[in-house]
């Protein structure tokens, strides 16, 4: 990777998902007014702002017809998007069907999982997701407290995607969250006919302070990720533009800082 993109933006690379189609979606369709914001488990009707992005969050029952609302132990809350889930104790696959796409685009598609011991039980499960039916990551529950990111970006064949928790056996699947933010087609060049992206990694190298919305148009989650006492910080208050043929977009606040 060349230098200018050495921001610890770490992916790899998942075979044969989609099949890209069409052109870069007009700026309108990479505005927050596009985006798809799901708090799993929240009960009907009480949608709310995130006070952190100030962006809009639906509960997830018009998205899934199958599953348990639950709440997770009080010790564990942080944050609106984490207080609850939605767990699937029966059915090997239950998915949910995200509509109103744009056939053809590129979209970031991520799920979040915190399990806070909604079950009482103590015990935290491993399952799989896929994307309709093409294996996403395996999710492994280590601790309750500790939030799991899966993030995907990929190219959607039709207006309509699935996002699927598969039951392998070693625990009961749940979800926190779905999110979904359309991407300009020009971006993330290795997402494309026969390849997806998965996140490994993202930081904000340098600082003490994570970015996302609205710092970042795209909503990615860019870690905190401080220097150690032996490396050399640096930042500059300046805006830092993108090169035209930039094909990452990495926002002005994270380019600030480094090391």
């Amino acid at each position: 990777m060349a230098a200018r993109y050495l921001l610890l933006l770490l992916l790899r690379v998942a075979g044969g998902i989609l099949q890209v189609h069409g052109q870069s979606p007009p700026l309108a369709m990479c505005s927050y007014a596009s985006f798809i914001s799901i708090d799993c488990g929240l009960p009907r009707e009480t949608g709310y702002l995130d006070d952190t992005t100030k962006l809009p969050y639906v509960p997830d029952a018009g998205f899934i017809d199958a599953g348990t609302n639950r709440n997770i132990s009080p010790e564990y809350k942080a944050g609106k998007s984490w207080g609850n889930v939605r767990s699937f104790p029966d059915g090997v696959r239950n998915c949910y069907t995200l509509r109103s796409l744009v056939a053809g685009l590129k979209y970031l598609i991520r799920a979040k999982f915190m399990h806070g011991n909604y079950d009482g039980l103590n015990m935290w499960p491993i399952f799989d997701i896929h994307i309709d039916v093409n294996y996403w990551q395996t999710v492994t529950i280590e601790y309750g407290d500790k939030p799991e990111i899966a993030e995907i970006i990929t190219v959607i064949s039709s207006d309509s995607v699935q996002v699927c928790l598969i039951n392998t056996g070693s625990g009961t699947p749940f979800i926190s969250s779905l999110e979904v933010r359309p991407l300009k087609n020009k971006l993330y060049p290795q997402s494309g006919k026969s390849q997806a992206l998965v996140l490994a990694f993202r930081a904000n190298v340098g600082s003490d302070e994570s970015i996302r919305y609205p710092d970042d148009p795209h909503d990615r989650i860019w870690v905190e990720w401080s220097a150690r006492p032996e490396w050399l910080p640096i930042s500059t208050t300046n805006k830092v533009h993108n090169n035209v043929t930039d094909f990452f977009e990495v926002p002005s606040a994270v380019m600030q800082t480094g090391i």
